[in-house]
């Protein structure tokens, strides 16, 4: 097994950390304390071709695999959590619509990969399965589909110009629709006030008698469900990977503070307990890290990948609070204001252990899939 990442994956991740550290650290703290979405940095990402990376060439892009994704998205966590996971928002979006989309649906992925569009998806929160209850006129190909009900807890819902969202019929089927914004009965609840993430648009999709035609029907009605699943695990190692960002944030930022704060005559970092701390922190970054690489590996060969990536986002997401707690810790008062980066990157990482299912809810999906317990 070879570990070490190819020159083009080592090339993405030195431009990536480099824009990051030149464009988004500067802007993180404002944007978060005004709870603003970064459109500029968001912006000029896309022009780094990040969205590019998964796309096929066929399409555009450079058609790498999601471990490459991965990459980029854990040094733009080291910057901004938020944005982030707007960006692996869009690129879900767009794997789906490559992978299942009609020729009709595909014209999205171009205003989307140029930031001239945003859109919504979201597999659900609290282990929900439905996001709808959707009442059928017809129920033959998805034809005719009245949907009623709220999305809750949605990225991009207000921003977005579009949603795939996920609708039961009374009759039991599951399908996936791509719903336009400004179809009429669509409407967006104002952006959550979030704990943390406060950059990241976050609120309600709410539908009143939407007609749907089968022109909306994303691939087929029998596809509904490996449409979820493959969402699903995106949004799994998308965490995963922002946990890892957040994480080495945080401890740079600690290993930074530690050097310049004097205590009792010498710094901190001179001192055991201060050095423990940051050896333990560092040592389960790696492992997270390596864990949630594997998942992405493994991802393109579809070998028990949903497990691997709940498993990935469980651990990660657990390493980033505690990282993120040891960091504050280690600021002592000063890690509790909001002028110092790691009061924000424990609020975010607090995030990474909630959506899109709690921990929790994470460790019985897991147990049931390894005892193969069945409802």
């Amino acid at each position: 097994m070879d570990f070490h990442l190819t020159e083009t994956q080592q090339m993405t991740r030195r431009a990536m950390r480099e824009f990051v550290r030149k464009e988004v650290v500067p802007l993180a703290q404002e944007l978060d304390e005004k709870a603003e979405f970064p459109l500029a940095n968001y912006r000029q990402a896309l022009e780094l071709d990040i969205l590019e990376i998964t796309l096929p060439e066929a399409l555009g892009g450079i058609g790498d695999d999601y471990l490459s994704f991965v990459i980029a998205l854990e040094e733009f966590a080291c910057g901004s959590a938020a944005l982030a996971f707007s960006l692996s928002v869009t690129e879900a979006i767009n794997h789906l619509l490559c992978r299942y989309g009609s020729k009709n649906q595909q014209q999205h992925i171009e205003p989307l990969r140029k930031g001239a569009a945003l859109g919504a998806a979201a597999p659900g929160v609290g282990g929900s399965d439905v996001f709808l209850a959707g009442t059928a006129d017809k129920t033959v190909d998805g034809v005719d589909v009245l949907l009623n009900g709220t999305l809750p807890y949605v990225p991009h819902a207000a921003p977005a110009d579009m949603a795939i969202i996920f609708a039961s019929s009374d009759t039991g089927i599951n399908a996936a629709y791509l719903v336009d914004k400004q179809m009429p009965g669509v409407a967006a609840g104002k952006p959550d006030a979030l704990m943390g993430m406060q950059s990241l648009p976050v609120g309600r999709l709410e539908f009143n008698d939407v007609r749907l035609t089968g022109d909306h029907l994303l691939g087929s009605l029998k596809q509904g469900p490996t449409i979820y699943a493959a969402l699903e695990v995106r949004t799994h190692l998308a965490i995963a990977a922002l946990a890892v960002g957040i994480s080495r944030a945080a401890l740079e930022e600690a290993v930074n503070h530690s050097k310049n704060r004097i205590q009792f005559g010498r710094p901190l970092a001179q001192m055991e307990a201060t050095q423990n701390k940051i050896a333990d922190m560092a040592a389960r970054i790696e492992a997270a890290r390596l864990l949630v690489y594997q998942a992405a590996f493994y991802l393109e060969m579809d070998q028990q990948s949903g497990q691997r990536a709940a498993m990935a986002k469980l651990i990660a997401s657990e390493v980033a609070v505690e990282t993120c707690k040891e960091a504050v810790q280690l600021h002592g008062g000063y890690g509790y204001i909001k002028d110092y980066p790691v009061e924000r990157l424990y609020r975010d990482a607090l995030f990474t252990q909630v959506y899109h299912t709690t921990n929790e809810t994470q460790r019985y999906k897991i147990a049931r899939q390894i005892c193969r317990v069945t409802k």
